[in-house]
Parts: C-alpha cells; structure tokens; sequence
C-alpha cells in the first residue's frame, strides 16, 4: 500500500514538474541568458606576479555576478589561463556558444596592463599568461573577438591603463568600443595605474582594490547611494558614480558615460558580509591651520579600523611614509576596536602631511583576524584627482597591476 501510494504521487507529481520546467525555459528564452566569462592572471613570464589577487577577484566577481545580474546566469571561471591570444578567442567562442540577440556576454579580466605608444596615442595591452607563456591582447583584437558573439556585451576590466581601451584618461586615447552594443567598466584612466592589495603574510589575502570597491559598492552601499531613482536595478552610470565616491586612488572611467540600461539588479537581501555599509565621505573643508574630512558609517559588527594617510610624492602614492591611526573609538583596552552601529567621524589633517600639490590619499582600513589581515573599505582623495594607483598592503614594495 505504501509502495502504490508513492507511485501515484510520483505520476501526479510528473506533468506540474515539465510544466514548470517548460514555464522556466520559455521565460528565460524571453528574458535572454548573461553568460560570463571571469579571467584573473597571477602568473606573469615578464611581470610581478599578483597572486592571489587576481584569482581572488574571478571568485568575487562570481558571487557578485550570481547574485546581482538579471536573468538566467551562465559563469565561466578561469585563474592563469589561457596564456595565448588564440587560447583566449577560442575560450570565449567555446563560452558563449549558443547566444543570439536576445542574450548578453559579460567578459571579466584581471591582470597587468602595459602602456605603450604609437606616436603620441597610447596603446593597451592586456597580459595573457599561464607563467610560461605569455602575450598581449590589445582593445583592437579583444573588439574584433567580442563582435563574433551575437546580443550585447559587457566588458569589465581591472587593469593597469585600461582607461585607454575606451579613450579615457589620455586626450590621445582612442575609444575602440564607442560604437556598437558594449557597456565597459575599467579601473583607471590611461596614465594610470590600478593596484591590488595583499597581505604578505596570508597566501590566500588579496584582491583588486577596484574589484573589492566594486563588490563594496554593491553589497554594502545604502539604497540611495546605489540606486538613487530607486528602479530596483543598477545602471553602469550609478554604478560609476557610486564607485568614484568610494574609490579614490584611481579614477574609474565607464562608457558609455550616461548609459541608463539595467545592468545589475537590487536583490531584498544583500549579502554584505562584514563591510562598513553606506559609507560616505564628505567633502574636506578647511578649519583653521588644517583640513577637516567627515566620514560616516555603519558597523554591523565589531570591527577594527585604522585610518592611512598617504602623500603624493613624485607622481605616485608615497605608502612608504604613510601615517596610519587607529579609530578613536575604545572597545575595552582596544583602541580602534568599533562596536556595531552608525559612526561619524571628523578626520583632522595638516597641511604638511599631504604631499606635493596638496594631494593625499585617506584610505580606511579594517583589519580582521588573529593576525589583524588588513583589507581596503574605501578610499578619499584629498587635494587635486589622483594621477596614479593605489598601494599594495602590507608590503613594503608595492607593485602595480
């Protein structure tokens, strides 16, 4: 008897379930399919290697893409591979196989980009390497390759002058996507460079200060600062705007610059994590013999925080000499330890701790662990906008993407 009656259940169960699964299908038909290709390059034949920065933005942007992207969702990770240009075209055909206009190719890249020059015109090139062999894919190629996937595409890039590839940062600079259905993101202006950041003394710490500002952005930003008409869905000039005010030490460059298209969605429930949420940061107004920068934020958890100040000195970021002070707060005998809640914070500088041309770089830092791990929440500049990357943390070299 009880062996029939799950039968009969069985057999009821089975046409709701071809039903639903038919509705499914023929939804994400109508709705098109984003499918993601997500590289980060460690491993470099020439170049410093980054790892694990880069490995650890691809798992980022994972998450962040599963979660905030509209639609059906189709990821492909790959970390130092493929190391060719040909690797590369056939990866992304093998990827997006399949996709026709109704669908949506969103390609990540993290890695070293290299500036070099055609007369007066600067030309990126993006470093593809396995750590035995490497080459460089050019915005010229990566469009042509792109062009041969049918719908639209999404291209986001943190990279060392990757403003260049869209014409960003550098009067000289050509935009090779102007025309044509691409939305791109990139991470600093042509003449600059875009920094990643690790520990030292934790393998598995680090990430792309612009991917983790990216993710900040999202997850943890107030509805208002993310999502200012309050569409439910995310737009690359919100998105843009909202990462300028929380990252400071490249500029962030999109295109096109007033694109209003949904390209990410407000979920109810956004996984923040451990992240300060709604930071802000006000604008720095002079008060007496020194400079007053307001800051605000919630804690949704003790947290430690430290504030670093670093000067502009010979057209970079000086963190060798950069002042770093804990938060005034005191949980205990723990100065800097904050208690959950919302903070307002009014940081005093002088004169003499910025550097040339009156510019710095206020970073907040918060640090977690046994072994107080350091990891980038935001970053303000203080003076004139930045020309050049951010710091490496934890090191005394830092290296560049």
């Amino acid at each position: 008897m009880k062996e029939r009656t799950i039968r009969t259940i069985c057999r009821c169960l089975i046409p709701g379930i071809l039903a639903a699964l038919l509705l499914c299908a023929a939804t994400a038909a109508a709705e098109g399919v984003t499918r993601c290709l997500l590289i980060g390059y460690d491993r470099f034949v020439l170049m410093p290697s980054t790892e694990p920065a880069s490995a650890n933005n691809t798992e980022m942007m994972n998450a962040l893409l599963e979660e905030f992207l509209p639609g059906p969702v189709i990821i492909t990770r790959r970390v130092n591979e493929p190391g060719t240009v040909d690797g590369f075209e056939a990866l992304a055909m093998e990827t997006f196989a399949g996709a026709d206009e109704k669908d949506t190719a969103l390609v990540y890249l993290s890695t070293h980009g290299v500036l070099t020059r055609d007369g007066e015109q600067p030309r990126l090139a993006l470093l593809l390497s396995d750590g035995t062999y490497q080459e460089s894919l050019g915005p010229e190629r990566l469009r042509a390759i792109l062009d041969r996937i049918p719908g639209k595409k999404i291209l986001i890039l943190d990279a060392c002058h990757s403003g260049a590839a869209i014409g960003e940062g550098s009067e000289a600079a050509v935009n090779f996507f102007r025309e044509g259905p691409y939305r791109v993101l990139v991470s600093s202006g042509a003449e600059e460079v875009s920094w990643f950041w690790n520990a030292g003394r934790d393998a598995y710490s680090g990430t792309g200060y612009f991917t983790a500002a990216l993710n900040s952005a999202l997850r943890a930003s107030d509805p208002e600062q993310i999502d200012p008409d309050g569409s439910g869905s995310i737009c690359l000039a919100e998105l843009t705007g909202r990462l300028r005010e929380i990252h400071g030490a490249s500029t962030v460059y999109c295109w096109p610059e007033d694109s209003r298209e949904p390209m990410f969605r407000m979920p109810p429930d956004r996984h923040a994590g451990a992240l300060l949420r709604g930071l802000a940061f006000g604008a720095p107004m002079p008060e007496g013999d020194a400079i007053i920068l307001p800051i605000r934020f919630r804690a949704e958890e003790p947290v430690r925080l430290v504030y670093q100040l670093a000067p502009w000195r010979d057209g970079r970021w000086d963190f060798e000499h950069a002042v770093r002070l804990p938060d005034r707060e005191k949980t205990g005998l723990t100065r800097g330890l904050l208690s959950p809640g919302p903070k307002e914070r009014t940081i005093r500088l002088s004169p003499q701790s910025l550097g040339e041309e009156h510019r710095a770089l206020m970073q907040i830092i918060s640090l977690h662990g046994e072994d107080l791990t350091p990891a980038a929440e935001g970053s303000r500049v203080i003076g004139p906008a930045p020309g050049e990357g951010n710091c490496l943390l934890g090191q005394e070299n830092p290296e560049g993407r």
